[in-house]
């Protein structure tokens, strides 16, 4: 789970990325939506899941650098799956 959620979090931070830098470009926001729309559908134990791997991954970037954990820990927010 981890390693997909890894994915996951690398194709967000890219469309972030396009998104600041291309404003106007709607296919990167229509992405995220997309993605925020599926990971809604999470059932509770997939959610449960999700968010360990989440935690998990967070906090080993954390140990390899303090603080940059936060970004992930914030992803569910942004996705508005908070």
């Amino acid at each position: 789970m981890d390693r997909v959620v890894e994915a996951l979090l690398s194709a967000v931070a890219v469309l972030e990325d396009f998104v600041q830098l291309y404003p106007h470009e709607h296919q990167a926001i229509n992405a995220l939506e997309e993605i925020a729309d599926k990971l809604g559908e999470m059932a509770p134990e997939e959610r449960l899941l999700f968010d360990a791997a989440i935690a998990r991954i967070a906090d080993a970037h954390d140990r390899d650098a303090p603080g940059s954990g936060a970004w992930i820990r914030d992803v569910p927010v942004k996705l508005r799956l908070v």
